[in-house]
């Protein structure tokens, strides 16, 4: 395998970070910075096209939804124009009003 250095300058906290958490992990400090770019990069990359994918079926998706929206507004203005055209019950007078023409009338 073909390599080539990196110099990678960081806080001597940061740097006992990385050394206690490659310990812990049994690799050298140079292995888990390897693992930690090649795992950032499959990542990402996957990620992308996770996004792209759902963008697109979003997409695809979208005509549909704005006719079943279209479809809706639609049922529902006829319903309103039947209800307006057709009163199904008769608003009934005011208590107070009712009360005052009994009393009249007695």
């Amino acid at each position: 395998m073909k390599t080539d250095r990196v110099t990678l300058l960081i806080s001597p906290d940061d740097k006992r970070q990385l050394q206690d958490l490659a310990a812990d992990r049994g690799v050298t400090a140079s292995e888990l910075v390897r693992q930690a770019v090649q795992a950032y990069g499959a990542s990402s990359i996957d990620e992308t096209r996770e996004l792209a994918a759902l963008t697109a079926e979003l997409r695809s998706a979208i005509p549909g939804m704005h006719k079943s929206l279209r479809d809706a507004n639609a049922a529902a203005e006829r319903a309103i124009a039947a209800i307006g055209a057709k009163p199904q019950f008769k608003i009934a007078e005011p208590a107070a009003k009712y009360r005052a023409g009994n009393r009249r009338a007695r």
